[in-house]
């Protein structure tokens, strides 16, 4: 397989894919903005927050939502995003084997375990999506109701050369190897296409991704569970999404930053995708 050498990569699997055979052990500022709480209190150096980061502060990330097993919703397993109040983003490897039914999203609280579940109706996965190459790696959920109290998290409507430092959230492994219940997020610098180019050859697709971390020295860094989520760029409180989630090679480790979908880039098909799902319904 193409990605066999991406041991440990944020790239999950479909649902259906994960309780069939072995889950594979891979990951991944436009016109108006999000409200995002004061971070003032939460002022950490880049470079001491590993793989998880540090907790995230009750209503810090009010967009954040999480994949999880419709049959056992306390097994979770991707993150995504409210992007209207009955709409999530996640990423297209999260999605591409389930069906609606299969799946659950879980949203309202940074305990994992004090969240409602919400039901799918359908899920509208990018048509240039490519498991393989790992390009348009994104994908919608249309849920049944609305999310209540939901704050959806604006996307960039175009890509940056230098988005500076972002921030990732997810419920994912941390750096002692376990997914933890409470939400946690971490700094992660932008990193130039010309050195994700060196980092992952030809791989790396600038016309559908982008790269952050801390490209010298590792340390920091989303990693597997947190396949989905969102990728944000926070500018005086407030935030705009940037990136999905994807993959990368390992997790926090110099010289292979993760690999997100760039929002920014293909933000037009996204929003082609989301007119699509308000005609189906």
């Amino acid at each position: 397989m193409h990605h066999s050498s991406r041991l440990l990569a944020r790239l999950g699997v479909g649902l259906a894919a994960l309780l069939g055979a072995a889950a594979l052990a891979m990951t991944s500022t436009g016109a108006l903005a999000a409200e995002a709480p004061d971070r003032s209190d939460i002022n950490r150096d880049i470079n001491t927050e590993v793989i998880g980061g540090a907790p995230a502060a009750d209503g810090q990330y009010p967009w954040m939502v999480a994949l999880a097993d419709a049959a056992d919703p306390s097994y979770n397993y991707c993150g995504g995003s409210l992007v209207e109040d009955d709409v999530v983003l996640t990423a297209a490897h999260c999605t591409v084997d389930s069906a609606p039914g299969d799946v659950v999203v879980r949203h309202g609280s940074v305990d994992i375990t004090a969240t409602e579940a919400y039901e799918v109706a359908e899920i509208h996965v990018a048509d240039g999506f490519d498991g393989e190459s790992m390009s348009d790696d994104w994908s919608l959920l249309q849920l049944t109701e609305p999310v209540v109290g939901a704050r959806p998290i604006p996307l960039a409507v175009a890509d940056r050369p230098d988005w500076g430092v972002l921030e990732v959230a997810g419920w994912g492994v941390t750096e002692d190897g376990t997914a933890p219940d409470e939400l946690r997020f971490a700094r992660v610098p932008h990193v130039s296409d010309a050195d994700c180019a060196e980092a992952y050859g030809d791989e790396f697709d600038a016309a559908s991704m982008l790269c952050a971390g801390d490209l010298a020295n590792g340390g920091v860094d989303s990693c597997q569970g947190d396949s989905g989520g969102p990728l944000m760029s926070v500018a005086s409180g407030r935030a705009v999404q940037v990136g999905i989630v994807s993959w990368g090679y390992g997790c926090a480790e110099p010289g292979h930053p993760g690999v997100y979908t760039n929002v920014g880039e293909l933000y037009g098909d996204i929003v082609a995708g989301l007119e699509d799902l308000a005609q189906a319904g």
